[in-house]
């Protein structure tokens, strides 16, 4: 089989690499959170010193499936440096390299051989193994030291409590310590991709950052911001407890209960804000919270309701003297009724350009009354009941002020639907007794029209079979065992494999066992900050991919054994190509820039890349609830927030299907909000906890964006297997939502002990990846023991080929591109 390689013979900085980096400069300026500032930032001198295990190993993203392995990423300490920043901790710093490089060593040493996932939320960023001194800091003028805290995490792990994981080492505390009492001003700058415990800093009058993990360009825009070139405009996207034990039912998450088969959603939709708003506890930063170098004014000069539609004009100001932007936040109060409430929800924002001092801007903000509803589980119905519904507008969850009052006079009921997903055990939810009332002087009162509200009803069943010019001609010559091949990738080692599309490093492919029937391979890579590929590799003149050291696929490859290693080494007469993609911030960071259009020019930026390594599916954006700060995975992830999430995935995907026959993979469906125990897991929640929280960010990224594809997750969901789910495949997805792309499982997600890739092709999840030889072999006896229908695979064959058929690559490529033809 003939082959295209993917990426470019030289290592040359490419015209796109350099373009796409200044996309990820951009997106990281505005995703930087300014938490405290006690005056000292912007910088005052040229002068720092830089101290902490992430000034020069400054973490850009998280491991697994979340990585990107691009050219070069710029550190806090190398972009201070290039923004003419005197460092005078360079003695330490250097110190620091070679205690990092000799304890990565032994790291690796002491992991060689071990199973992937022992080692793929590598962690490690181990402190200086002694505290700081007068050393130190002896070439300093002592104004300003900057104290770098960084943390990693990932797939297939959740963060541990009592490892300093989430919070300070002894060792960071005593090193704090010595600089605030040394130094006129101290920044703290937190790197890492969530929510954080500064408990024992709280006494302190210093600057605190939330850098998070910004990408490859993170280290560069962080300079820019911090001696005032630019500016903080990020706002958070989830709440910071005061302490963990605030979190509701936090001693049960994950690992912390010695129980990893089940996982009880007690909380119910009482997540994040929800929750500490509703039931009073304070925590440390509100969502929506973040600091600015200027103050605003804001002022709602229009509220109307007009039908079912909320309309606000907000005109914002900036009355500071420094520029920059702010970020207008509507949430809605809610009535107490037959159904408790939490005690307000974001329902609308918008960003403003950039305000110089005295500049305004009106922002007009609208959404439809169906943000204000809530799901009754007994009616399996969206209602809106009886009751004031108040609009407050503002710029965090704990600074807004009512603006509209909402009346609405009977129980109306916007949607009915069949229930979903039941529970398979009982368990107590936590509820609101609350009331809540507010200051409603001087605000003016809408009564909604009812009448204006036709409840909708939908249509349950499998779908038609897909039908088209290019698919028909495809899908009728395909026997039981090519629509088996259709529906399964071509196996684990598809990241390496040659055929066809040779691009080095992507998650999987699907088959190209069917090229004379005239259906193509394509591939599927990794996100969500970008395309994981491997950055150096070698093809061997029989189709063997190679790679070098150093440039291997995965954190845990730098821990297989030599004899593993070796069969992978490049050979003479190997032909060597070069794939770099970008490392754009991570899904956390985006998100706090809330802007849509930023999100938006990554997507496309991504794209872009994906049409020069042909790739056809992106699997992201990962956009699973921020449920607990513990969460391996939450810096993938967006927000604690649905409607949030789901704007900014939906951003993304605009992004990237702006180019005809690039799709995005929005993940994991459902409730893959902890690592540990991954695929055992039984998430046990509440129709309407999924509905509201868990499942309306994928909704309104599928009703607004139309992703193509969808992933199912590893867990289960009240005893069913997400991939083995009609409710959630077919149901939701295809019924409720209207989605008509393909559905697949995650990597091994139904090999056996686990999902069923029969059952699961039978509900409606079209795609079984990898497709390992044991999944074949359950499908085929699926099909003989009548558990899968051969309808239920030409209707899964038939999305699949769809995708293919109408992909970008199909559009560059045919299969007369690979097939080898003998001459007669």
């Amino acid at each position: 089989m003939k082959r295209v390689i993917s990426g470019q013979y030289d290592d040359r900085e490419s015209r796109l690499e350099k373009e796409n980096r200044e996309v990820a400069y951009r997106a990281a300026l505005e995703s930087f959170v300014l938490l405290k500032n006690n005056g000292c930032l912007p910088l005052k001198e040229k002068e720092v010193a830089l101290f902490g295990v992430g000034a020069g190993h400054t973490i850009k993203g998280g491991t697994g499936s979340g990585e990107t392995n691009n050219r070069h990423s710029v550190t806090i300490y190398e972009g201070l440096k290039n923004a003419g920043i005197r460092i005078s901790s360079e003695k330490w710093i250097e110190e620091y390299d070679a205690f990092e490089k000799e304890t990565h060593a032994e790291w690796i040493k002491e992991h060689t051989g071990m199973p992937s996932e022992a080692t793929l939320s590598k962690s490690y960023v181990p402190p200086l193994g002694r505290a700081l001194c007068a050393d130190d800091i002896s070439g300093s003028d002592r104004k300003t030291a900057v104290y770098v805290i960084s943390r990693q995490s990932g797939e297939a792990a959740d963060k541990k409590i009592d490892k300093g994981d989430y919070n300070l080492l002894p060792t960071e505390i005593n090193d704090i310590n010595f600089l605030y009492k040394e130094f006129e001003n101290l920044v703290l700058v937190i790197n890492s991709g969530t929510s954080f415990d500064l408990t024992p800093v709280d006494h302190m009058d210093a600057a605190v950052v939330f850098f998070g993990q910004a990408g490859q360009e993170g280290g560069r825009a962080f300079a820019d911001v911090l001696t005032g070139k630019e500016y903080f405009s990020g706002k958070l996207t989830t709440t910071w407890a005061r302490q963990y034990s605030d979190i509701p039912f936090g001693s049960e998450f994950s690992y912390l209960n010695n129980d990893l088969a089940n996982e009880y959603y007690k909380e119910g939709i009482y997540v994040g804000y929800r929750y500490f708003d509703t039931f009073g506890v304070e925590p440390r930063f509100r969502f929506g919270y973040g600091l600015s170098y200027t103050e605003f004014e804001i002022e709602t000069l229009k509220k109307t309701l007009e039908g079912r539609t909320v309309n606000l004009d907000v005109r914002v100001k900036n009355t500071g003297g420094f520029r920059g932007r702010e970020i207008v936040q509507v949430y809605a109060g809610l009535p107490q009724g037959k159904l408790d409430r939490e005690y307000q929800r974001l329902t609308a924002f918008a960003k403003t350009k950039e305000l110089g001092p005295s500049e305004e801007e009106t922002l007009h903000l609208s959404f439809d009354v169906s943000r204000l509803a809530s799901y009754d589980e007994n009616a399996s119905s969206w209602i809106l009941e009886n009751g004031m519904y108040v609009i407050k507008v503002g710029n965090s969850s704990g600074s807004n002020e009512p603006v509209l009052a909402v009346e609405n006079g009977s129980d109306i009921v916007l949607s009915r639907h069949e229930a979903i997903c039941p529970a398979d055990s009982a368990y107590e939810e936590l509820k609101n007794n609350n009331t809540f009332e507010y200051c409603l002087e001087n605000v003016e009162r809408v009564q909604l029209d009812a009448s204006c509200i036709q409840t909708e009803e939908y249509r349950y069943g499998k779908p038609e079979k897909y039908s088209d010019e290019k698919v028909d001609p495809i899908l009728n010559r395909l026997n039981e065992e090519d629509l088996i091949k259709v529906c399964t990738g071509i196996g684990s080692m598809g990241m390496m494999d040659a055929n066809a599309f040779c691009t080095p490093g992507v998650a999987g492919k699907t088959t190209y066992a069917l090229m004379d029937k005239g259906l193509i391979s394509v591939t599927l890579a990794d996100g969500p900050t970008g395309l994981r590929l491997v950055r150096r590799s070698a093809v061997s003149l029989k189709g063997k991919i190679r790679m070098f050291k150093g440039d291997y696929l995965l954190s845990f490859m730098e821990t297989m054994p030599d004899w593993a290693l070796f069969f992978m080494k490049p050979r003479k007469n190997d032909i060597v190509f070069y794939q770099f993609a970008t490392a754009f911030p991570v899904g956390t960071n985006l998100a706090q820039t809330w802007n849509e259009d930023i999100v938006k020019e990554v997507g496309y930026a991504v794209s872009r890349e994906m049409n020069r390594y042909n790739v056809t599916y992106w699997l992201a954006p990962g956009m699973n609830i921020q449920r607990n700060p513990l969460c391996g995975r939450n810096f993938e992830y967006y927000s604690e927030d649905p409607l949030l999430s789901g704007k900014i995935s939906a951003a993304m995907t605009r992004g990237v299907q702006s180019i005809e026959g690039n799709y995005t993979t929005i993940k994991h469906f459902a409730c893959n909000n902890a690592e540990d125990n991954r695929q055992f897991s039984n998430s046990h929640v509440s129709e309407r906890a999924l509905r509201e929280i868990y499942l309306k960010g994928f909704e309104i990224n599928i009703r607004e964006a139309g992703s193509k594809s969808v992933m199912t997750s590893y867990n289960m969901i009240n005893g069913t297997y997400t991939p083995d789910s009609y409710d959630l495949c077919t149901k939701i997805l295809r019924n409720e939502w209207g989605f008509d792309g393909v559905v697949m499982t995650d990597w091994s997600a139904t090999r056996r002990g686990q999902g069923d890739s029969a059952a699961a092709i039978s509900v409606g999840n079209d795609l079984i990846m990898p497709g390992d030889k044991n999944e074949i072999e359950d499908i085929r006896a699926g099909i003989k023991a009548g558990k899968l229908t051969e309808e239920d695979l030409r209707r899964a064959a038939a999305n699949i080929i769809r995708s293919i058929v109408h992909s970008n690559a199909a559009k560059k490529y045919t299969v007369d591109d690979f097939i080898e033809r003998k001459e007669k």
